[in-house]
Parts: C-alpha cells; sequence; structure tokens
C-alpha cells in the first residue's frame, strides 16, 4: 500500500481534499503576506511622501495576486487634514487579506477534526482582531490600524501578522503529516510527473552543505503544486519571519526571501547574485520588524534550472546562525570585514557554525592569550594588532580550521593548536611587514644623509647656492616619502607592544634632522670666510653617510633573522650594529672638532649660529641611529630567547 493509499484508508474522502487545501492555503500565505506589506508602504509613503516607495509589483506578482490596480495604491496614499490616512480601495485590501486568512484557516480546522489534533480556536482570534480593525471609512484609516494588521512583537498585543505566522507555522505541521512521500529528505505531495527531478536538485544542494549545520534545527523543505507552479519551501531557521519559498513555472524561477535581519537578507542576495539572479530592493515592513526580497531568473533549459535549484538549495545553510557569527567575528574586526570573512567561508563552503560550536569569539580570545601576550595589548582589536589583511586572513582560517576539525572528529585542543599556529603566522607576517617598510625608511635615511654631505661639500666650494637649494628641495621630497611610510607602519601594527613598532617612530627622527641639516646650508652667507669655516662639516658629514649605511645593514640583517636566518647572519648583524656604535663615537670627537673649526674661522654670527646647528644635527642624526640598532638588537635576541 502507497504512502498516499494508506492516508485515504485512514482519513476517508475528506482525506482527498487535504492537499489542495494545504495547497491553497500556501498560496493565501504569501498573498496575505504581501497585502500587509502593501498597507505597510502605503503609511509610509502617506507620512513620508518626499521619500521614494516601491509599488510592491514584484512582491504582488510573485504572491500570485493578479489585481494589476493594486500597483497604484501606494502612489495614492495620502495623509488628510485630520492626520489619518486615506488608501485607495482600502475595504478591498482588508476583503482580500481576511479572506486570504481564512484559507489558511481551513485546513487547519480540518486536521483538528481528522488527525486528532487539539484544537484550537484560530476562528475566534480572526475574529477577535477584525473586530478591532475600525475603518473610518472604506479608505480612510488611523495610522495604528497598520500596527494591529502587521505587528509581530509577540510581547505586544495579538495582531493579523501574528495570526499568519502561528498559521503558516501550522501548516508546516500539516504538511509533514500529509507527506505522500519523501523526496530526498523534502516532504512532498500533490507533485507532477515534472516536479520530482527539480525537488531533487533542490535537495542535492540542501543535502551537500546542511552537515555544516551540525546540530542546529532548521532547513526543513516542503515541496507541492499549486495553480500552475512547483512550490519549495525551505524553513532555513527557526525565526517566524525567515522563510523562502521558490515559485517554479516551466523555466521561470521567482522567490520570496523574508529575514528579520536586513544584513544578512543582503548577504544572501550576495550569495545568489553571481548565478544570475536578479533582486527586488528589499522591502522594510512598517515598523522594521522584517524585510522581503524578491528574486528572479529565467533559465534556457532543464539543466540551467536544476542548477539554480542546487544552487540556491546549497547556500542556505550558511544563513543558519548568520547574524549570531557577524557579532562574534566583528569583535576582532570591522563590520564590513567579518560579512567579508562569512562571505568567504560560505563561498569556501566551509560555514561558520562549527566556529561558534567550538566556543566563537572565546576560542580566538584563549588563543590570543596563549599565543602572544606581549605583542597583543588588551583591548585591542585584532585588526588594529596585525593589519586589516592579516586579521581577516587569520579569521577564515579559523573558520577553515573549526569546520575541518568538527568534521573530522577533532578535538578542541588540536583547534586551539592550529588556530594558534594560524596566529604565530600572522604575528610574524606583520612583524616581517613592519621591517621591510623600516628597510625602505632606512634606505630614505641613507640618501637623506648622502644630500647632506654633496651639500656640504658644495657649500664650501665654490658657494653653489642654486646646487645647494635644489638638493634641500630633493631632501624635503625624500623626508615626505619617509613620513609616508611610517604612517604605513603605524595603520599595520598600530597597537602592538613589540620593540619593532617603535622603530619607524625613532628612526623617522632621523630622516626629520638630516632634511633638517640640508636646509640650513641653504641659509649659509656667500663669503670667502664661510667657505672656510664650511669645510669643518665634511668629516662629520662622511660619519653620517656611513651610519646611515650600517643602519641599512642592521634592518635588512634582522629581516633575514626574523625569517630564521643563519648563524653567519646573525654575526654580520651583530657587527652591523658594533661598527654603528663606534661610529657614534666617532661622531662625539667629530662634532667637537668641527665646533672648534667654526668658531675660529666663522667672520659672522648668521654663519657660526647655522654652521653649529648642522654639526649638532649631524651628531645627532648619527647619535639616534645608534640608538635605533641598539633597541633592534633587544627585539632580534628577545626573539631568539622565545
Amino acid at each position: 500500500m502507497t504512502t498516499k493509499t494508506r492516508v485515504v484508508a485512514e482519513l476517508g474522502e475528506t482525506g482527498l481534499v487535504a492537499p489542495q487545501l494545504v495547497a491553497t492555503a500556501l498560496a493565501a500565505n504569501d498573498r496575505a503576506k504581501y497585502y500587509m506589506s502593501l498597507l505597510q508602504q502605503c503609511r509610509q509613503h502617506a507620512i513620508h511622501p518626499e521619500h521614494a516607495c516601491s509599488d510592491l509589483r514584484d512582491e504582488r506578482i510573485a504572491s500570485g495576486e493578479s489585481d494589476t490596480s493594486f500597483d497604484e495604491i501606494v502612489a495614492a496614499s495620502r495623509l488628510d487634514d485630520d492626520g489619518s490616512i486615506v488608501v485607495p480601495r482600502l475595504a478591498h485590501i482588508e476583503d482580500r487579506l481576511l479572506h486570504s486568512i481564512g484559507e489558511m484557516i481551513a485546513p487547519v480546522s480540518w486536521a483538528d477534526t481528522e488527525l486528532g489534533r487539539p484544537p484550537e480556536s484560530y476562528e475566534r482570534r480572526l475574529l477577535a482582531l477584525r473586530a478591532r480593525l475600525l475603518r473610518r471609512g472604506d479608505t480612510t484609516i488611523h495610522a495604528d490600524y497598520v500596527d494591529a494588521v502587521t505587528q509581530a512583537d509577540r510581547d505586544g498585543p495579538d495582531s493579523l501578522h501574528i495570526l499568519v505566522m502561528d498559521l503558516h507555522r501550522e501548516l508546516n505541521t500539516i504538511q509533514a503529516q500529509l507527506a505522500e512521500e519523501i523526496v530526498d529528505g523534502a516532504q512532498v505531495y500533490g507533485l507532477a510527473a515534472c516536479d520530482k527531478h527539480l525537488v531533487r536538485a533542490f535537495m542535492r544542494g540542501v543535502n551537500a552543505t546542511a552537515p555544516l549545520k551540525f546540530d542546529h534545527p532548521g532547513l526543513g523543505t516542503t515541496a507541492t503544486r499549486t495553480r500552475d507552479q512547483l512550490v519549495i519551501q525551505n524553513d532555513v531557521g527557526t525565526t517566524d519571519a525567515h522563510v523562502l519559498v521558490v515559485h517554479v513555472v516551466g523555466f521561470e524561477l521567482s522567490m520570496i526571501y523574508t529575514d528579520v535581519h536586513s544584513t544578512r537578507l543582503e548577504f544572501f542576495k550576495g550569495l545568489l547574485t553571481p548565478g544570475g539572479v536578479e533582486w527586488s530592493a528589499a522591502e522594510a515592513s512598517g515598523s522594521h520588524e522584517y524585510v522581503t526580497c524578491v528574486g528572479r531568473r529565467t533559465c534556457d533549459d532543464v539543466a540551467e534550472l536544476e542548477s539554480l535549484l542546487e544552487t540556491i538549495g546549497s547556500r542556505l545553510v550558511f544563513l543558519i546562525d548568520w547574524n549570531r557569527a557577524r557579532k562574534r567575528l566583528a569583535r576582532f574586526v570591522g563590520k564590513a570585514d567579518a560579512v567579508a570573512v562569512l562571505q568567504w567561508a560560505a563561498d569556501q563552503n566551509v560555514g561558520h557554525r562549527a566556529f561558534l560550536e567550538a566556543g566563537g569569539e572565546r576560542l580566538v580570545y584563549r588563543v590570543l592569550e596563549r599565543a602572544a601576550p606581549p605583542q597583543i595589548r588588551y583591548g585591542a582589536r585584532l585588526d588594529e594588532v596585525i593589519g586589516r589583511q592579516a586579521a581577516v586572513s587569520f579569521l577564515q582560517a579559523v573558520l577553515r580550521v573549526t569546520s575541518d576539525a568538527w568534521r573530522g572528529q577533532r578535538s578542541l585542543r588540536f583547534v586551539r593548536d592550529e588556530i594558534q599556529a594560524e596566529l604565530l603566522d600572522r604575528l610574524q607576517e606583520s612583524q616581517q611587514g613592519v621591517l621591510a617598510l623600516a628597510a625602505d625608511h632606512a634606505a630614505l635615511i641613507a640618501g637623506l644623509a648622502t644630500l647632506a654631505h654633496d651639500a656640504a661639500l658644495r657649500a664650501g666650494g665654490a658657494a653653489d647656492t642654486d646646487g645647494v637649494t635644489s638638493i634641500a628641495r630633493g631632501a624635503k621630497r625624500w623626508e615626505t616619502k619617509a613620513d609616508d611610510i611610517v604612517s604605513r607602519g603605524r595603520e599595520l601594527q598600530r597597537h602592538a607592544a613589540d620593540d619593532v613598532d617603535s622603530l619607524l617612530v625613532d628612526a623617522d627622527d632621523v630622516a626629520d634632522g638630516l632634511e633638517e641639516v640640508v636646509f640650513l646650508f641653504t641659509l649659509l652667507n656667500r663669503s670667502a670666510d664661510t667657505a672656510r669655516a664650511v669645510v669643518a662639516i665634511p668629516p662629520i658629514s662622511r660619519l653620517a653617510v656611513e651610519s646611515a649605511y650600517e643602519y641599512v645593514k642592521c634592518v635588512e640583517g634582522a629581516r633575514h633573522l626574523r625569517r630564521g636566518g643563519t648563524r653567519e647572519d646573525m654575526h654580520a648583524f651583530l657587527v652591523a650594529v658594533e661598527r654603528l656604535t663606534n661610529l657614534e663615537h666617532e661622531s662625539d670627537e667629530a662634532e667637537r672638532r668641527a665646533e672648534a673649526a667654526i668658531l675660529d674661522s666663522a667672520a659672522d654670527f648668521q654663519s657660526l649660529h647655522v654652521l653649529t646647528r648642522i654639526a649638532a644635527g649631524l651628531e645627532e642624526s648619527i647619535d639616534r641611529l645608534a640608538r635605533c640598532a641598539l633597541a633592534l638588537k633587544d627585539s632580534v635576541l628577545k626573539d631568539m630567547l622565545v
């Protein structure tokens, strides 16, 4: 005996009409939601006529309402002089809404009797709610009329919207009891011969990714044929307003998606847009409790239609617990990046439920505490510590590791160790990124020191004022480039408590100082006495050039060592640091000799003042480079001990 025959035998002749009652009720459910959205949109336009409004044409077509005159109602709605709302054909909308709800009640009342279910007085609720709908006339209502129809807060008073949601849930239960058969997990009845392969295509997608929800409820699918179309419904999750209904007529597919989270609705649209689905604009309810949109695509053949259905079914699991995952991820990166991580997880069929099952943000915080307490200050956001790109990459790795581990039944300890390894890789990449910037910055310092030495030689010659001025302009351009590098370094590792983070800031004082030295040469007088006094400068400017190039060696050596350099790399690094500290000692003596020579040769106060500042500036630059090198050595050696 087939399932259908057995049901008919148990229920008698009345059971023959049950599938049609349910199919009619499901179609009525779509229309009821459309009428309520229409009333909300009318109120919205009446109160704010200056705002753009939708005529809800796509929603009307998707719901099965054929009366095209409904498309004109929103634009014609307005406020009356006394503040009430004028809605054309209001009585007609209300009648259609109440009739649709009556059609939804019919199979539920039948099920209460025929299937031995506890009676639920939905008729009494409808009568009570209908009595509360006090219209001022056939086209005029108060603003609170719409709330009495559409509000969905269960902590508030009952409404037609809440009644529709309760009836819809009842219809899903009845569908399960009346299902003629199970098609790859979908409960179906009343299908035509050509429908099953389409349902199977949809379920291939659902079943392919359903394991990613783990034990979370959701993804229950029912399918039936109503009017001239195949209707596939998926409950997605457990929220009342979180529903997907797919309609197929020939090769044309349309779907209505309703969600309480507008960001998740946009996310879902993004998952399917690459598949050629065109979406209507999202429409918010008047109370902003949920949003709805309609997606459409006309396929060329059956194969293309099946592929689209499979894709739609495969994406639904990534909506379950989506908002909770987004909030958890947003503790480490910006909101847009958190959504981008979830988008990546969906595209890679990784999902986010395993991340939540493993502890969510608590898992990441625990790894942060274990992996790098010295590098990360408490309360700092991850993208501010290791950079935006590295933080996004790390969170992607977290979702991948937790998903792979859960499916492979790995221990939580294994998950933590894997995530810790991923974090350490990103921290090392971040440090390497800062050192790479420091190397570029060091090269600019070497160039500035060379320009300062060149200016000293020119100023001591035939008073080449134009040449010195040109050098000063070049030094200013290079100093600006050095500032840009420091800004990039701060963005890369803004809150890291690492010695390398302060290296760029300290070294930039050297770049600023050398640029100022070059500028000071442009202030010297043209005279033979000045030329004789300038001769005291090149010995110390030459030391500045040597120091700058030794500093370049120090930074490059640190980069090699951070990447796992050899003993020879360590030796070369330490030699460069020592050479730089020796040059700093030599610069002290060179400055004293320069000051003595300047005092002996300078014939005017201006030359005396400028040349003394130049000598002091060069010595200070060398001294700061030595301090940077010593700080870099301490950081490298500390890493070697970890």
